[in-house]
């Protein structure tokens, strides 16, 4: 059973709480009033189970933890005892450390293996919130011990967020859960049992696109080698050979480590080519035919296969074209390859819905969308999917993007001189990037769309109203730096 207190929203996976948590605080909404209305949302409805019984709270190192710390000493739990078992010796963040300070004022707080003695009516969990690996990771120690030691108590119990261990066989199972916000990815009622959805004290807009979806971005490695960051092929060009290659250096500004250019050999010659980039001749001449899917498959099958594919900039939109486009997205449908599908390519599209299987983004325009489209919306389109595997980003002044199962977002700002032929191609390139370093359509689509307004807006104060779409590449890499460190 599942009760909300206000209206629902997509099931989130367990990394968007993160993201939304830094959305949040770069929007001015303060951590602290965060944790304190999970603590009182918590608060209520312990008071609810316990009837001013006994209260025994498990605070791991996080801020799950001090969610639960924060609702230890909330005026609503005032008729119950309440003890606190700690799994660690401090907390890791300063939220959760003020919460844990302000709660060992007013109750003694025990150090796993130290165990106060009591009658206790209910276990709180909030040992392990959406901060850990995912659902089924396995508990270590201390965790694991204090989740065991629990379990034997046979008490009624109330999970924080999510039960820690959910989707794991060692799962601390919940009669209730109070998760915040909306759901968990894996909250099943066999580990959560009843849940009920809290609203945060924060606003929509810190699901839109944002600083916060700089979380997602696959980290550096200290011994990474050529290729682990990806492998990207662009397929583009014929009656305009810039396009693609503006999609390309925006690829290779976002981090991805190979990026390879396809285009027909008169668009080629056509072409100064950037060193970042590896150029790769089809055997069309003028336009993008059939003719050229067979070199595009032995690329594909080659040993370098690519992680993903963008398919459109500058294409055009001949009949040839589009069945070519057809047959790609086809090919990267079976062998299971991520697609950015943009400009011309969107004319290839089933007219109204989204191609069967196929795992990917699409970047139309208004008018783009409206002739793919037509009566039905995106959300229909996407009907029938799930999870984060398929997004649709209508560009515009602000970008509106939709995923599978409610998924909802809008991307703003950047400056106006962002209007300039090109700036979509780079976000192509860009979320193309994102999704040959292995981030899935959906986060892609988020931090793609983010990283370009930024972008822009940062090359639009440098560059004035002169800014052109080749300046704003640079600092996708600087927003990136900025925002990952």
């Amino acid at each position: 059973m599942v009760v909300m207190q206000n209206r629902n929203r997509w099931v989130m996976n367990w990394d968007e709480v993160a993201v939304f948590d830094r959305n949040a605080a770069s929007l001015g909404f303060e951590e602290m009033d965060l944790m304190a209305s999970a603590g009182e949302s918590l608060a209520l409805e312990a008071a609810s189970m316990a009837g001013g019984r006994d209260i025994l709270f498990l605070c791991g190192p996080g801020n799950n933890g001090g969610d639960g710390f924060a609702a230890s000493c909330s005026e609503l739990l005032s008729g119950s005892r309440i003890d606190i078992i700690a799994s660690h010796g401090s907390s890791k963040t300063d939220c959760s450390s003020k919460a844990r300070q302000r709660a060992g004022l007013e109750v003694e707080i025990h150090e796993w293996p130290s165990i106060p003695t009591g009658k206790w009516s209910l276990v709180v969990d909030c040992l392990l919130g959406a901060g850990s690996s995912g659902p089924g990771t396995k508990l270590r120690s201390p965790i694991s011990e204090i989740v065991d030691w629990a379990r034997g108590l046979g008490l009624p119990l109330l999970a924080c967020d999510i039960p820690t261990g959910l989707g794991g066989s060692d799962c601390l199972v919940a009669d209730r859960t109070v998760t915040f916000h909306s759901l968990k990815a894996g909250m099943e009622a066999s580990d959560c049992g009843e849940v009920i959805v809290s609203e945060l004290p924060w606003t929509d807009e810190v699901q839109n696109c944002g600083i916060g979806d700089a979380h997602r971005f696959p980290p550096l490695l200290p011994n990474s080698r050529k290729g682990d960051r990806g492998r990207l092929l662009i397929i583009g060009g014929g009656p305009f050979h810039g396009a693609p290659i503006l999609s390309g250096i925006a690829a290779a500004r976002s981090g991805c480590d190979l990026v390879h250019v396809a285009m027909p050999s008169s668009a080629m010659s056509r072409t100064e080519w950037p060193t970042s980039l590896i150029p790769e001749q089809l055997p069309d001449s003028d336009y993008l035919t059939t003719d050229s899917v067979e070199a595009v498959m032995g690329f594909i099958d080659s040993g370098r296969t690519p992680d993903a594919l963008v398919v459109g900039p500058g294409l055009g939109r001949k009949h040839q074209t589009l069945e070519a486009v057809k047959k790609i997205l086809e090919i990267a449908s079976f062998r299971g390859i991520p697609v950015v599908i943009d400009a011309d390519a969107i004319a290839s599209l089933p007219t109204g819905t989204w191609p069967e299987s196929l795992v990917g983004v699409a970047t139309p325009h208004q008018g783009e969308s409206e002739r793919w489209l037509g009566v039905a919306t995106a959300s229909e389109a996407l009907a029938g999917f799930e999870g984060e595997g398929q997004t649709i980003v209508i560009t515009g002044p602000i970008d509106e993007l939709t995923g599978p199962e409610g998924r909802r977002a809008f991307a703003s700002g950047g400056h106006a001189r962002m209007a300039v032929g090109g700036t979509g191609d780079i976000l192509a390139g860009t979320i193309g990037s994102l999704l040959a370093q292995g981030m899935p359509p959906w986060p892609s689509a988020r931090l793609g769309c983010a990283l370009l307004r930024e972008a822009g807006r940062r090359a639009a104060d440098e560059k004035g109203p002169g800014t052109l779409a080749e300046d704003v590449p640079v600092h996708i890499a600087h927003t990136l730096a900025h925002w990952t460190r």
